[in-house]
């Protein structure tokens, strides 16, 4: 009975030592993503004043995400094989790279779009080795228990992007230029590699001969681990859709707010909103005991979906920001929801190369959204409702006309759609069946 005692306490102090240092790793991660927030806040501000065009923001963000999105079946092949820490210290230091030739560009006389979208692009594709990595460590140094805990604590550290960035940025725009910003982002790198480096014990380095290691085996693995499941199969094509529908609101928000207010008022606006993201975080990390991680998921894309598409009713900064606050609140549940169902399903050792192909697979959404959202919204919709057709004088009377609302009914569109996605998800079997396991 004793002995029963002492192993117990045993591993409740392990438990806590390991939820300690997982605790330290997303500090530096939030640090590291306040940072990011600010150079993606300032250029996507930049771009859009320099050239008045949303499709030339979602070109910008296409080089943000694109490469990220393909390599990250590569980065989970390789965190699966090599020390994950090293891969996350690694893809913080070359993701600056990307940086500094944002920053040379900017600070010329004449900047160039395509030289700022290059380094965009190249501190994507080396982000590419970390995302992977960092997901997988959840498993290398928490109990299954813990997962939804985790979950909510990684939100709220890759989310601080959108809690305080914007304000932030939107503020330091007022009185020093977007340089500033990236330089600030460029230091809090070295931040980030310092605390990796610190918890290094408590991470698992899962190390194979370099001689047997073959992409094409691997990937056919991580994609044999992901079709073994009928479920974790429709999750990506959920997630894939959720994905898509999220892209219109990250391109659109932007143009929506600056047709009718300016770039502080925005910054504000968009920490205020966020701060539903906290909100939502906060409450998951502290539910011990989630009965239904599938109703977690299809209630999150229901609400998120409906303040989503309220967003675009009224040219009014205090409704947009209170709509905007409920979306963030449940957006937490979509992630962690669909997380932990997939987690729950999958092996370790498949883990990171599984998230890899399930990243890239779900947020090629985002690609497709910034490539149709940038030119329905310039080509499409906003030439629309400045018309004076009948069924422009309709939707007028809801949502307005002029500058700015053909963007908002693009916004409502994609909102509801989003939410038809959370009632069909609360009725499928096949993602009924991942809460079993």
């Amino acid at each position: 009975m004793n002995h029963n005692n002492e192993t117990q306490i045993i591993g409740i102090t392990e438990k806590n030592k390991s939820m300690k240092k997982f605790t330290i790793l997303v500090a530096g991660q939030f640090i590291s993503s306040i940072g990011s927030g600010l150079t993606d806040f300032g250029l996507a501000i930049y771009v859009l004043r320099l050239t008045g065009s949303v499709t030339a923001t979602s070109i910008l963000s296409i080089c943000a995400f694109l490469p990220s999105i393909v390599l990250a079946p590569i980065g989970g092949v390789l965190a699966d094989h090599y020390d994950r820490r090293l891969m996350m210290i690694l893809g913080e230091l070359f993701s600056g790279l990307g940086l500094v030739i944002c920053l040379i560009s900017v600070m010329s006389a004449n900047p160039s779009i395509f030289v700022i979208c290059s380094g965009v692009a190249i501190s994507s594709l080396f982000s590419a080795l970390m995302e992977p990595a960092f997901k997988a460590t959840i498993t290398d140094l928490l109990c299954e228990e813990d997962y939804a805990r985790a979950g909510g604590m990684v939100q709220i550290a890759f989310n601080s992007k959108l809690l305080i960035s914007p304000a932030v940025a939107g503020l330091l725009l007022r009185v020093t230029p977007v340089s500033t910003l990236i330089i600030i982002d460029i230091f809090t790198f070295f931040t980030t590699v310092f605390v990796i480096a610190f918890v290094r014990k408590g991470m698992a380095v899962q190390q194979k001969s370099t001689k047997s290691l073959n992409f094409a085996i691997e990937m056919k693995e991580g994609v044999k681990a992901i079709r073994g499941k009928r479920g974790v199969v429709a999750m990506i094509v959920i997630m894939s859709i959720a994905v898509f529908c999220l892209g219109f609101v990250q391109i659109l928000s932007k143009p929506l707010i600056l047709a009718f207010a300016g770039e502080t008022e925005l910054g504000l606006l968009a920490t205020v909103s966020a701060f539903g993201m906290m909100a939502g975080s906060i409450a998951i990390s502290m539910m011990k005991n989630i009965k239904s991680h599938v109703r977690l998921l299809s209630s999150g894309l229901f609400g998120c979906g409906i303040f989503f598409a309220l967003m675009g009713v009224r040219e009014n900064l205090i409704l947009i920001a209170a709509f905007g606050f409920m979306m963030f609140v449940f957006l937490p549940f979509v992630q962690i929801g669909a997380e932990v169902l997939i987690r729950k399903n999958l092996a370790n050792e498949v883990q990171g190369r599984a998230f890899g192909l399930i990243s890239f697979i779900t947020q090629m959404g985002y690609i497709f959204a910034y490539i149709l959202s940038g030119l329905l919204a310039d080509y499409v919709f906003e030439p629309f409702m400045k018309g004076t057709s009948p069924l422009v004088v309709n939707i007028g009377n809801v949502i307005g006309t002029g500058n700015g609302r053909g963007i908002a009914l693009l916004i409502l569109i994609a909102g509801l759609l989003l939410a038809v996605v959370g009632i069909v998800v609360s009725r499928l079997k096949s993602v009924k069946t991942l809460e079993e396991i």
